[in-house]
């Protein structure tokens, strides 16, 4: 039962959303960066090779980049480069 609810907890999904992205569309898998499954390991997915495109080629946009969690919470790409630090990043 505890470790049902720790994974409850640390599971999460991020989404990429820049300029013009809408909700929904922020759930397309070109949008989704991966999911934090609780266990030390980040499932990277489309969209972090999106950011990492953007962090390479067009970093000024960075500033209008906003990261969007499966809860609903909005955070800056640097809070959710602090957040997936200390994880493995897996690719599927």
């Amino acid at each position: 039962m505890e470790l049902t609810h720790i994974y409850k907890r640390d599971n999460m999904k991020y989404y990429i959303m820049l300029s013009g992205d809408s909700n929904e569309s922020a759930l397309f898998e070109s949008n989704e960066l991966g999911e934090n499954t609780g266990f030390g390991v980040f499932w990277a997915a489309s969209g972090l090779k999106v950011l990492m495109k953007i962090v390479d080629e067009q970093p000024e946009i960075l500033p209008d980049v906003t990261i969007k969690t499966d809860k609903g919470q909005k955070i800056s790409v640097e809070e959710f480069l602090t957040q997936i630090k200390g994880l493995k990043v897996r690719i599927n």
